[in-house]
């Protein structure tokens, strides 16, 4: 009488497992399509305002190609000894970012970008409901970016 019941037991393991895994696998896909596109950040220092805009990529091995596209700033106030941002309300536009490559972790809705020169790791989290992407930048803060339409 104990094998029938095990059996049961196996058979009701098996098939949670199988239905948990197969909604989380539709789940990450659907994530995936929701973090690709643009997203915009506004920010500012004690001299200058920045506007910046990042791009995020899916590629055919399911990894994410991350790029700064657009990276432009504008002085607060007239300065004609600084080497750039000279004139205030004229925005300047720097160059655009290499290609970072991130893998993944639908588990916590980042992307993880590993440092190629000097190791570490950058993680990027997303909340999709939102739009929003916060990425930690080199000084400790982090940059709050906002999914823009195209």
């Amino acid at each position: 009488m104990k094998a029938p019941k095990n059996f049961q037991f196996i058979s009701l393991l098996v098939i949670t497992s199988i239905t948990f895994s197969c909604s989380s696998s539709g789940r990450g896909s659907e994530v995936k399509d929701r973090i690709a596109g643009k997203y915009a950040s506004e920010s500012e220092s004690t001299f200058d305002y920045y506007r910046d805009t990042v791009e995020i990529k899916p590629t055919d091995d399911g990894k994410f190609d991350v790029q700064t596209i657009a990276h432009w700033s504008n002085a607060k106030k007239d300065d004609p000894n600084r080497p750039a941002n000279k004139v205030a309300g004229v925005w300047n536009k720097g160059k655009t970012g290499s290609v970072l490559v991130a893998d993944f972790q639908a588990s916590d809705t980042t992307l993880r970008i590993v440092g190629q020169l000097r190791g570490g790791v950058n993680i990027l989290s997303f909340d999709v409901d939102k739009g929003v992407m916060q990425w930690p930048s080199d000084d400790g803060e982090t940059v709050t970016y906002t999914k823009i339409s195209e």
